[in-house]
């Protein structure tokens, strides 16, 4: 079957939206693909970068685990977490603490997982 031209994969629409709407409430977040072995970050908020102190190039294709942001007062516990969340595809919401590119780490971030494969 052809493919017609403006026409969108729901997929791409799907990210689409989630993008707009964390974008119009101005949180800091990454997006991962479920399909990839290590949920590869496929996009990162302005905010994130601002935040993180990582630019989009940086971040782009890490694992979403986000091991770039861990460091040594990071809870392994939260990192289980983490992985879990991401391996069974489950709604998840935690604090964890992450570091910046600078290595600060001023607050505990808070964390929502929401699994879309």
């Amino acid at each position: 079957m052809p493919i017609r031209k403006g026409h969108v994969a729901p997929h791409a629409t799907l990210i689409e939206s989630v993008i707009r709407k964390f974008d119009s409430q101005n949180r800091s977040y990454v997006l991962g693909n479920a399909q990839s072995p290590d949920c590869a970050i496929i996009y990162c908020s302005d905010n994130f970068c601002r935040l993180s102190g990582y630019s989009r190039a940086e971040v782009m294709q890490k694992a979403a685990l986000c091991t770039f942001l861990h460091g040594p007062l990071t809870s392994p516990a939260a990192i289980r977490h983490i992985q879990q969340s991401l391996v069974a595809e489950e709604e998840r919401q935690m604090e964890v603490l992450l570091y910046k590119k600078d290595g600060d780490y001023r607050d505990r971030a808070k964390m929502l997982f929401l699994p879309c494969a």
